[in-house]
């Protein structure tokens, strides 16, 4: 098990923390979505026009104070974290409009925890949730693995297919929420959860992939946290320890570029109890 020095991170209470107690009413939500997916893809390609801020300028605009807007902004950017509805527009803006990921471009090399971690064993049956345009599903069929790829963007699972025939390898892949996917029961020998954070949203999910885990079965996890950090790290290995998998890797980097950009990563590789 290796793990860098654990630096101190300071807790910052941002605004947004503070107002989104409250939540946002479900008729501004409505409003904020009708508008969301209304919008040109064009107007969120700048990083000094993102989607909330140019929410903000719009209600101003209409007549919101400035106050009043950055305290409906905030709540909105609360909810926007778990809404599922959410969620799957803006992971369908990102692919078909080709819009940079919050850290940096989008690639269509496989990750690299990936490639070393099944480098020597059996190709077998495995499930990539999160799989966004495949480039980790791909990866896995193309060494023979039996593999599933699940993810909400319908965008994403269409530009993964139409990869996966052009270099002639099958997968299946699924436009479908993790929450009402069968996962099954003993299932899979491997679960990817590639840059795809578990949050609370996702009921028992931890306790639903360990049911569905072979013995011996393994959960590859990269990128945790809001942010990356060693803390975020630890609090993701937390929330596995009820599920009884042993911990084969437990790695936080800094100074290594994320498949992202960030320059930090937080790895865990567990396995379920040969029996």
């Amino acid at each position: 098990m290796e793990i860098t020095r654990r630096i101190a991170v300071p807790l910052v209470l941002m605004p947004w923390y503070i107002w989104g107690q409250e939540g946002v009413s479900d008729a501004e939500w409505s409003r904020f979505l009708i508008w969301y997916k209304a919008t040109p893809p064009e107007v969120f390609r700048s990083p000094a026009n993102v989607v909330f801020a140019a929410y903000k300028a719009k209600v101003i605009a209409e007549g919101t104070t400035p106050t009043d807007a950055g305290s409906l902004v905030a709540q909105l950017q609360a909810r926007s974290r778990t809404d599922r509805e959410y969620l799957r527009a803006n992971a369908n803006l990102t692919y078909s409009a080709g819009i940079d990921g919050q850290h940096g471009l989008r690639t269509t090399e496989p990750n690299a925890f990936l490639t070393e971690t099944v480098g020597s064993l059996q190709p077998g049956k495995a499930l990539d949730i999160g799989m966004g345009e495949g480039r980790n599903t791909v990866f896995l069929a193309q060494k023979g693995w039996d593999v599933t790829g699940v993810d909400l963007s319908e965008v994403g699972v269409a530009k993964a297919n139409e990869r996966a025939r052009s270099l002639g390898v099958r997968i299946n892949a699924q436009a479908q929420d993790i929450n009402i996917f069968e996962l099954g029961s003993l299932q899979w020998d491997l679960v990817c959860l590639l840059y795809f954070p578990i949050d609370e949203s996702m009921r028992n999910l931890h306790q639903r992939i360990a049911t569905s885990l072979k013995p011996g079965g393994l959960v590859i996890v990269e990128g945790v946290g809001s942010g990356g950090t060693l803390d975020a790290l630890i609090e993701t290995w937390h929330k596995w320890e009820p599920m009884k998998l042993r911990v084969l890797r437990l790695d936080f980097r800094e100074g290594k570029q994320s498949d992202w950009g960030a320059n930090r990563i937080g790895r865990l590789l567990l396995q379920k109890p040969a029996a």
